[in-house]
């Protein structure tokens, strides 16, 4: 089984399938890779519920928080079994109106998301800026069921596991993906992998390897920030943007800032959001990460039609919030060709969300 990718998803995938007694190669990273992006293990896509509901139907969006559910349940097992916190702390997360119309659509949230057995609150301007140093946010939505971990320390079990499991990591960037009706062949710089089956699966760039994949990726906005908070500044540890574009962690009097939606410029810029919060400007350190989002803010998860194929990707910078689940629903369509990946996030839906 080859695992082509990067950052969790590859790492998670390759796990998943060598415990299941498979011979696993991931192709395109090392076990020593650090993760991209943030460690947040979320429910939602980061938009208001209502939204969500009126886009895919009550169902559908039930069963998207649901799978969030079941990434955050495999995510804990994993760090408790392995007897390392990870930096794990299942304390919610908040999810930022930056309009008033957001903040309409949060506060109606509240009880629907209540009613289907996914606890919150909901916080109006006075009560986010009496709790917190951030003003000019017209409200936010606490998703209490929502943790952080730290990504890079994640990153680093999932290494050591993928190794002792005896997941191969051949070398070699990977140049083109050829699938056949009952194999796949992976073209690296080092040659060529045939295997009977293949996995993408990453936290980076993969339309250009999944060509089917190209009308439902967009390049993610790719810039992340760490910058300090202003000395006693109290921000929320975990938070996105309501408009699906921003999130950040915070910890350790730094705060890490990240893109999560398409790559945009100008007034909208991540350095310009960054100004909205209590951090020291100067100290702002930038880095690039190659990234993908889907088009509806969704990740693509599951077997595509014909070849041996399956994906997990559209991750972006938020990749733990489902990388651990979309391993086992990739898993289960490979070895069993039943694919039980929900359909609101099947990479062969018809996107309904933006």
């Amino acid at each position: 089984m080859a695992v082509v990718g990067s950052g969790l998803p590859a790492l998670a995938a390759a796990l998943e399938l060598s415990r299941r007694g498979s011979r696993v190669a991931v192709v395109g990273a090392r076990p020593e890779d650090r993760s991209r992006g943030l460690g947040l293990a979320l429910l939602g896509p980061g938009r208001p519920y209502a939204r969500v509901v009126r886009a895919l139907g009550r169902a559908e969006a039930r069963l998207v928080w649901a799978a969030g559910c079941e990434n955050h349940l495999r995510l804990r097992a994993l760090v408790e079994e392995a007897g390392r916190g990870c930096g794990y702390a299942a304390r919610g997360s908040f999810l930022l109106a930056v309009r008033r119309s957001e903040a309409e659509e949060l506060a109606e949230s509240e009880d629907m998301l209540r009613d289907d057995g996914f606890p919150g609150e909901f916080l109006d301007h006075y009560m986010l800026e009496t709790r917190f140093d951030l003003s000019g946010f017209p409200g936010a939505y606490w998703a209490a069921e929502d943790a952080e971990v730290d990504a890079g320390l994640l990153a680093s079990l999932l290494g050591e596991r993928t190794r002792d499991a005896g997941v191969a990591f051949p070398a070699g960037a990977v140049q083109a993906i050829a699938p056949d009706a009952s194999f796949v062949s992976v073209d690296t710089e080092a040659g060529r992998i045939r295997a009977a089956s293949a996995l993408v699966a990453t936290d980076g760039a993969a339309a250009a390897l999944v060509p089917a994949l190209r009308p439902l990726l967009r390049p993610a906005a790719g810039i992340c920030l760490r910058t300090r908070l202003l000395g006693g500044a109290v921000v929320p540890t975990a938070v996105r943007t309501a408009d699906g574009r921003f999130a950040w962690q915070a910890a350790d009097g730094s705060v890490l800032l990240c893109g999560i939606g398409a790559a945009e410029g100008g007034e909208g810029s991540l350095e310009a959001f960054a100004t909205r919060l209590p951090v020291e400007a100067a100290s702002a350190r930038a880095r690039e990460d190659e990234a993908e989002v889907s088009v509806d803010g969704l990740p693509l998860v599951g077997r595509l039609p014909g070849p041996p194929l399956a994906v997990a990707c559209g991750f972006g910078a938020l990749s733990p919030g489902f990388a651990f689940a979309a391993a086992r629903w990739a898993a289960d369509a490979l070895l069993s060709g039943a694919d039980p990946t929900p359909e609101p996030l099947r990479a062969t839906r018809r996107p309904g969300l933006v």
